[in-house]
């Protein structure tokens, strides 16, 4: 019947006069004709979601860290963590802290920086003051019980991060330092309110809008592809579009807003945008009216079947409520983000079929196709050949053989050692990307826009290389300075006061660079393997932060560090939080710092760098042979205050005085 009627309509418009006015009408009922002839295409909801099981299950870890990260960032599922923080202030401890005095009128447990700002736009910066000050008071103070300090305890670098800012002290320190500029508080919140608003824009627009694209494209490359570099997270950015998604998607949200106000219209223009995110993840460069209008095409005929496939979801969403969020960060919200995607390549597919008008801008095929070999051979020509062409560098002989091959060290760099070198850079470049070549990672150079790429690490720094003995000598010294300096510069922040930490008198802490050598060298058949990596630097220095801290302790009777408060510590010896930063410094060891450092002490000659060496270790020697006998000790190095109390300094009445003049 459909056939008939289009025969009909086109017979009738064959007789009409050929002036531009029939034209025109021709040809839009032409189009009216054949959108009817339309192929009814129905979406297989119980597929869609078996193939997003299998998604998660393949990209577990990283698609759960892309919603959570969403869902900081406010850009997708930020009820999940607000359901979190609900739990956390339905509890007793406001009461509690309450009663004890901790908090007065206007000072709650969540009047951090929003008390701050409350305060400031209604120009009491003296009350702003006095809030800051009885938070991080209230944050700082040892109670015992866990909910009103932030991550658990008072104690560590990473709570004390979060109370600074849940405290509202980096807030504070903006206010002071703008009031004191301008020398008056109606300036102040003028230019504060000005500088909020432009911030606030711009994360909106250049971090959350952009975001929001970078998801959607994260979980369409993981349906089809076995990799997703981290690369990925700068797509938008490093093909230079990210001014035309944040547009496109401002006027997604804009649209979805001003539908609010009306409960007939509102499923209406949901289920007509619904596709927008999607639209632009795979051509982020198209308009923001073209996105709206291609959606509202392909959409037709699937709104009740998009609203239907979210009602199958109601009932994961009301167990990520009944778990307080936490069903919500480890399933849920990377499930749903999951099937939706695979919704969209479906209606994508009926959309092409149909020939939907404006299905020609959607142009990244192979994101939903694995592209040919011949394809990739053509792309990836030099690479092919390079890794057809590549040999094997020869394995050291001699009696350094066994040393070099297990832990990475040689006498000196030579010829020998810089050809070895220059093979293991081809290597590198080769790992890189033999996945790409063999259809495991997106291919960014069958992409529609052609990427800025940063410069790739195995391109520039040959990580796998060995270090000479006397290179490994320096490298220790300067790990020993920066863990001293580290420490320095902690105790200082935090009490005020200079203290030369660690049981030597010399500015540095063999722990540092015992670990570091200890990591390039033990862990050397690992750097081919970052996470493997990762894990075994975490062991390796809780191994030797442990023991070192029990020897210290044996041979002197004295503590020079205590975790004790600290989240997850073994014996007050060694901590996670401690492990962590290990892991991650150990990784930026490996893979950045050493190799940098190697590549300019290698040009230095040995008869400069030996005498060099000799000096440092005689030096250190005496250092350890004196404090064997008076070792470093007092305040601020072995007197550990295992409650890491530090409270504020109330405010002083001149300061009070000063503002209410300023007033």
């Amino acid at each position: 019947m459909g056939i008939l009627t289009a025969s009909y309509h086109i017979g009738r418009k064959m007789t009409m006069n050929s002036d531009s006015t029939g034209n025109m009408l021709y040809n839009s009922q032409v189009q009216k004709d054949l959108q009817g002839l339309r192929k009814d295409v129905t979406v297989d909801r119980k597929e869609l979601k078996k193939r997003a099981r299998i998604c998660v299950r393949k990209h577990y870890f990283k698609l759960v860290f892309v919603c959570m990260l969403a869902a900081l960032l406010g850009v997708e599922y930020t009820n999940t963590f607000e359901l979190i923080g609900a739990y956390r202030v339905a509890s007793r401890e406001t009461e509690s802290l309450a009663e004890n005095g901790a908090l007065s009128t206007g000072a709650s447990v969540n009047s951090g920086n929003s008390g701050v700002w409350s305060y400031v736009l209604s120009a009491d910066i003296p009350g702003a003051l006095e809030t800051v000050q009885k938070r991080f008071s209230m944050l700082q103070d040892e109670v015992d019980y866990i909910g009103s300090i932030e991550l658990g305890h008072s104690r560590g670098v990473f709570a004390s991060i979060v109370n600074l800012f849940s405290s509202g002290q980096i807030s504070m320190l903006v206010v002071t330092m703008v009031d004191t500029i301008t020398g008056s508080t109606t300036m102040t919140v003028t230019l504060l309110s000005i500088l909020g608003f432009v911030i606030a824009l711009s994360v909106f627009l250049f971090i959350m809008n952009v975001y929001r694209v970078t998801m959607k494209r994260v979980f369409l490359e993981a349906r089809l592809y076995d990799e997703i570099p981290a690369g990925r997270f700068l797509y938008i950015y490093r093909i230079r579009k990210w001014f035309q998604a944040s547009l496109s998607m401002l006027l997604y949200i804009f649209l979805g807003f001003l539908s609010l106000s009306s409960i007939v219209f509102y499923p209406f223009a949901r289920y007509m945008l619904f596709l927008v995110p999607y639209i632009v993840a795979e051509n982020p460069g198209i308009g923001p009216i073209a996105a709206i209008r291609l959606s509202y095409r392909m959409m037709k005929g699937h709104k009740r079947e998009a609203f239907l496939l979210e009602c199958t979801m109601l009932g994961w969403r009301l167990l990520s409520f009944a778990t307080g969020g936490l069903a919500g960060i480890f399933f849920v919200n990377t499930y749903i983000e999951s099937t939706l995607a695979e919704y969209y390549v479906a209606v994508r597919k009926a959309a092409l079929e149909n020939a939907v008008p404006g299905t020609e801008l959607l142009l990244d095929r192979y994101l939903f196709e694995k592209p040919p070999y011949s394809v990739l051979s053509g792309a990836y020509a030099e690479t092919i050949a390079l890794m057809q062409s590549y040999e094997p560098p020869e394995r050291r002989q001699g009696r350094w053989e066994f040393v070099t091959r297990n832990l990475g060290i040689i006498p000196h760099v030579g010829k020998r050692e810089k050809a070895y070198r220059l093979e293991a850079r081809k290597q590198l470049q080769i790992q890189d990307y033999q996945d790409i070549v063999e259809g495991k990672i997106y291919p960014a150079r069958l992409s529609p826009y052609i990427e800025k790429h940063l410069p790739r690490i195995p391109a520039n720094i040959d990580y796998m290389r060995h270090y000479s003995v006397p290179v490994l000598i320096l490298m220790f010294f300067v790990f020993c300075f920066f863990g001293w300096s580290w420490e320095v510069t902690l105790h200082l922040l935090e009490y005020g006061t200079f203290v030369n930490r660690g049981v030597l008198h010399g500015p540095w802490l063999p722990i540092y660079g015992s670990g570091g050598c200890l990591i390039l060298t033990l862990l050397y058949r690992l750097r081919d393997k970052p996470k493997l990596e990762f894990a075994a630097i975490v062991v390796l220095c809780g191994i030797v932060e442990y023991f070192t801290s029990y020897f210290l302790e044996l041979q002197y009777g004295q503590k020079w560090w205590d975790y004790s408060g600290y989240f997850l510590n073994l014996n007050g010896r060694i901590c996670a939080e401690g492990l962590l930063v290990f892991g991650l410094g150990g990784i930026v060891v490996v893979y950045f710092v050493a190799p940098a450092m190697d590549d300019i002490l290698s040009q230095f000659s040995i008869k400069v760098i030996a005498p060099v060496c000799i000096f440092l270790v005689t030096i250190f020697a005496l250092d350890n042979v004196y404090s064997r006998s008076h070792p470093n000790t007092g305040e601020g190095v072995t007197d550990i205050n295992a409650g890491g109390s530090v409270e504020m300094q109330d405010i002083s009445q001149t300061e009070r005085n000063t503002y209410e003049i300023a007033d």
